[in-house]
């Protein structure tokens, strides 16, 4: 993968600084887009955090993509023996750089053929079903057909990071992080150390996306782990693809009132339920 554009320059209202995107192109007609923020100061940096301008990983990992040629489609089989050994390689690794890896996932996930029906199961609260396509360890494929306008509700991944491709339709998705203020102890996320199941604790919005058919994103173990799905208003199907780093990872619901505790910072209090196995 190679760096073929690298020019955009934005002026921001209140800030002295420039902004540049580079595009990646991960396979023909699909594009990956970064961005570097140059000249800027400390306090021109820190604005821009608290702005809200600050690309999240789901708009980082976004894909946009022109239909696949058939030369260049590949059945679910291909897509396993391409990503598992990378997955193997990321697991193994004393700093593994999981981004990289999604990056790689997704560009063979948008590849994939139509995926062959198994059995759908409906999840709990109905709405949306699971098709469990695949599990050759570590990794995992599901596909998931949504109803319109319905949710899969707030929910993290625990020890695994994923990769989600629109097939048909359209979803939205809103992604967050667990916060601590500063000055107190971090969780160490990708470790499993997170808040008690009986603890309320706070998540902070990192931003949301609305992907069409042929987009895909994802999501690390420490970036962007704890996201909510909506479908359009004529449904979606999905391909969700996992990677496991324990055996036992998991998905845990939140229970919130879907409003901001904090709307300044978009903080939300919230506590974990029991797991939701029906979209693992």
């Amino acid at each position: 993968m190679q760096f073929f554009q690298s020019r955009l320059s934005s002026k921001l209202d209140e800030l002295e600084s420039s902004i540049e995107f580079t595009d990646r192109e991960l396979s023909p007609g699909v594009v990956l887009e970064r961005r570097v923020v140059l000249g800027c100061g400390l306090g021109a940096l820190a604005a821009i955090f608290y702005s809200g301008s600050q690309k999240t990983l789901g708009q980082e990992l976004l894909s946009t993509q022109e239909p696949i040629p058939d030369a260049d489609a590949i059945e679910l089989e291909t897509l396993i023996a391409r990503v598992r050994p990378e997955a193997r390689r990321l697991i193994a690794s004393e700093k593994p750089d999981e981004e990289k890896y999604i990056e790689i996932a997704i560009r063979e996930l948008i590849k994939v053929n139509k995926l062959e029906t198994y059995r759908f199961m409906p999840s709990r609260n109905g709405g949306w079903e699971t098709d469990f396509q695949a599990f050759v360890p570590p990794v995992l494929l599901y596909q998931i057909r949504m109803s319109p306008n319905s949710v899969i509700e707030l929910h993290d991944h625990r020890h695994h990071n994923g990769a989600l491709s629109v097939r048909e339709g359209g979803a939205s998705v809103r992604s967050f992080d667990i916060h601590t203020h500063e000055g107190e102890a971090k969780w160490d996320v990708a470790a499993g150390e997170v808040p008690a199941i009986e603890e309320e604790f706070l998540i902070q919005e990192k931003g949301a996306l609305v992907l069409k058919q042929g987009q895909a994103t994802g999501l690390t173990r420490t970036r962007e782990n704890i996201h909510q799905i909506e479908a359009g208003p004529d449904g979606c199907l999905l391909y969700d693809l996992f990677t496991n780093f324990k055996m036992n990872a998991q998905s845990f619901e939140i229970a919130w009132d879907g409003k901001y505790f904090d709307p300044a910072k978009k903080l939300c209090k919230v506590t974990w339920v029991q797991p939701d196995h029906s979209h693992e």
